[in-house]
């Protein structure tokens, strides 16, 4: 199959998923995410997401997993994989629509899983969206304009410091801090911005929350402070160094 040919076939499929992956199961997304990424950006060159983000660290783990392999066999699977799902797929879709896409750029359509944050256009992001992209200018702009924002809950129950810290944005943590964001406010789960920090081993976000006077003697849902979690030696020694006093 020529270069050019196997190009078209792979928007086509790409368009083809977009349309229709209400209809996909979340395995099969994930697969052609991974590819999608891998024939458009080459291999995975983005840090971990944190603990707490479970369908970031899903995306990303797929998507490393694939290596150095070769764009043009990536592109291969994700065209295969389509026709797994559905053999008839092609005659299913609109020619019309996909000589639409072809010449585009490989970057007009993406294959993602629904609901990811890769699918949101800018102008309809929130605060939080842009928070755990690390986009600290357009928080601190939302902030100026709705400072009352700073401690909002979304429906997972964590505030922007929360998922600043499950990120290991220190930046951001520390304008969220001075803007006032309530240090020891809890979860769902009554975790604090400090147990997610502790427990995503982000060190520096660590440092940054005791400076700010974060308290160590919250307890979580089941009972546990930060000094009984698991994580790295070296924040069990900022911690203790903080106990210690």
């Amino acid at each position: 199959m020529a270069g050019n040919e196997l190009k078209d076939i792979f928007h086509a499929a790409t368009d083809y998923v977009q349309h229709n992956s209400s209809q996909i199961d979340s395995d099969n997304l994930l697969y052609l995410y991974a590819r999608y990424k891998q024939v458009t950006i080459g291999p995975c060159n983005i840090e971990k997401p944190g603990f707490f983000d479970f369908q970031g660290k899903q995306k990303w783990e797929a998507w490393k997993k694939l290596g150095k392999l070769d764009r043009k066999m990536a592109m291969v699977e994700y065209i295969t994989a389509v026709g797994n799902i559905d053999p008839e797929w092609k005659d299913k879709f609109n020619e019309k629509d996909t000589k639409k896409m072809i010449g585009g750029g490989l970057g007009v359509v993406v294959s993602t899983l629904q609901g990811s944050d890769d699918d949101i256009d800018d102008d309809k992001k929130t605060i939080f969206d842009w928070c755990k992209e690390g986009n600290t200018q357009n928080v601190q702009r939302i902030l100026e304009t709705s400072q009352s924002c700073i401690n909002v809950k979304d429906d997972e129950g964590m505030t922007l410091l929360h998922w600043a810290c499950d990120r290991g944005l220190t930046e951001m943590v520390k304008i969220l801090l001075d803007r006032k964001a309530c240090i020891n406010e809890q979860d769902a789960d009554d975790q604090t911005a400090l147990h997610f920090a502790v427990t995503c081993e982000h060190p520096a976000v660590v440092e940054v929350l005791l400076a700010y006077g974060a308290d160590i003697s919250v307890p979580d849902s089941d009972g546990q402070t930060v000094m009984e979690l698991e994580t790295s030696s070296d924040i069990k020694r900022l911690l203790q160094n903080y106990t210690n006093r």
